[in-house]
């Protein structure tokens, strides 16, 4: 971790900026409670319609509450937030609306606001996780050894252990059992674990959607052969499976998918839901109730995303199936209408038919028996020795700065600027609405009114133009220049009706 990394960090991470933004504890809440409440509402991903009906009544109640927040279409806040990259935007293959999911980037938004919010009021369980590291680093150590004298001896030991209770119990020997605070230290170990289980699924997601698109994109780069395509998807979903993150989730769902295991496990939940000492944590204890079906769906929404790899591979193939099924029907009309036209002829001139009628069809296929086919071979690689290049580190320090440093758009307080200017006349032009909101951000900002213009049913006559200077800043030597760009005649009014008035009407005759 370095200064730069993490200063670029902080500049460019979408889950800073929906923690920095101006409305960022409405855009938390509704997002929480919508996909991650642990109620019957709650769910992975929310159709377009659904999302829209959800985000205009909690408009509504905080319309009723009085905060003038959130006042635009719930339309423009899920696209402006799809964006951001709080949001992801996509079609399901069973579906013909957009549906919306949590990236990562709100994930870790929320968790970071839970955590911080509830760390006065939880138990901070230091004993626990200690245990817990203990135990994992013991566990790895056993895991990690092949040797067969020492995992004998640690199995006789934990056996001598057993046995050494089990006399004690049956002797009468008084049971040890945790202290309450233990019991709830260890319960809210177990549900913080839980809630950043759910939170890791969408890196996970990311990468089969990232190798989606890399296929498609391979495929469509050039025209390919069917078995080349097929056999790099396929050697790009082997390489996820043989990652890290791959087997580890394919070990999760080999573990979950298992019957015995999720009797077991829901078995456990119901005993740990009874226990006297954590009753009075209600939504702790719902969220552990909810743990089964919440991992199914998450582990099902997963295993849709290589569904979605195997059905864009597979459509890929069909366009080319079909091209290929319709040269052919194109090359049997042919035959068919040179066969109709001989004929018409012969029997014009009533001469016979002739001997030498026939086809020549151009081929490369040749019979062969299958026993003289070669047993197959890797395809030839080449070691190419890289070129040497010399990296300017400090160019691209400079460069990665100015990419962090572009800032994002007021959208909501230019509509407001609008809104007042507007109040205080019926209209107002691009340079007088400029004055009173200088430009902060540069070129992008006067673009930036130009879209609300065209957004929001504005006047803007494209057949005159008009000349804004726009102060920046020098790209060459870094200080202050003026520049001048012209932009069409762009007029804001008060209500929508006075915009969509023809401009040649208001000219004079």
């Amino acid at each position: 971790m370095t200064l730069d990394a993490i200063s670029t960090f902080l500049d460019s991470s979408p889950t800073i900026r929906l923690l920095k933004s101006d409305l960022a504890a409405y855009v938390i809440f509704f997002l929480r409670q919508s996909f991650k409440a642990n109620n019957e509402e709650s769910a992975l991903s929310f159709s377009h319609d659904d999302l829209v009906h959800r985000l205009r009544n909690y408009q509504e109640e905080l319309h009723e509450e009085e905060r003038p927040v959130l006042l635009g279409s719930p339309d423009r806040y899920l696209r402006e937030w799809s964006d951001a990259g709080w949001l992801r935007r996509f079609l399901p293959a069973d579906s013909s609306g957009a549906h919306y999911q949590l990236t990562r980037y709100s994930e870790d938004a929320i968790r970071f606001v839970d955590n911080a919010l509830s760390r006065d009021s939880r138990l901070v369980g230091t004993e626990s996780r200690l245990r817990l590291v203990i135990d994992t680093l013991a566990d790895l150590v056993r895991g990690a050894s092949s040797d067969p004298d020492r995992r004998l001896q640690d199995l006789l030991s934990q056996r001598e252990r057993i046995d050494a209770e089990i006399e004690s119990v049956r002797g009468g020997g008084k049971v040890e059992t945790y202290h309450p605070a233990q019991i709830r230290e260890r319960f809210h170990t177990a549900v913080d674990l839980l809630k950043t289980l759910q939170g890791d699924f969408r890196a996970v997601e990311d990468r089969f959607e990232t190798i989606g698109r890399q296929v498609q994109r391979d495929a469509m780069a050039d025209d390919r052969r069917r078995g080349e395509i097929l056999a790099s998807a396929l050697d790009a979903e082997d390489l996820i499976k043989q990652q890290d993150e791959g087997v580890s989730f394919n070990a999760f769902v080999n573990f979950l998918f298992a019957p015995h295991a999720q009797s077991k496990l829901r078995e456990t939940i119901a005993e740990v839901t009874r226990i006297d000492a954590i009753s009075s944590e209600r939504a702790a204890i719902e969220h552990v109730r909810a743990m089964v079906p919440s991992l199914l769906a998450e582990a099902d929404n997963v295993l849709r995303q290589t569904g979605r790899l195997s059905q864009t591979l597979r459509r890929l193939l069909d366009d080319q199936s079909a091209g290929h099924r319709k040269r052919t029907a194109e090359v049997l009309r042919d035959i068919r209408t040179l066969a109709l036209r001989l004929k018409n002829q012969i029997d014009a001139d009533k001469q016979p038919l002739p001997n030498d009628i026939g086809i020549e069809v151009e081929t490369v296929i040749g019979v062969a028996s299958p026993l003289t086919r070669p047993f197959w071979t890797p395809p030839q690689t080449f070691d190419l020795t890289p070129e040497t290049q010399t990296i300017d580190l400090a160019i691209i320090q400079r460069e990665a700065r100015k990419l962090a440093s572009l800032q994002r758009l007021e959208w909501d307080r230019m509509r407001d600027t609008i809104a007042k200017a507007t109040a205080e006349s019926p209209s107002i032009g691009l340079p007088d609405l400029i004055k009173l909101r200088p430009l902060r951000v540069g070129v992008i900002e006067l673009v930036g009114w130009i879209q609300i213009a065209h957004e929001d049913g504005h006047r803007i006559d494209r057949d005159a133009v008009e000349e804004i200077e726009v102060h920046t800043l020098n790209a060459s030597t870094g200080g202050p220049a003026l520049l001048r760009v012209r932009v069409p005649i762009v007029t804001f009014h008060r209500t929508r009706e006075e915009a969509s008035v023809p401009v040649r009407t208001r000219r004079p005759r």
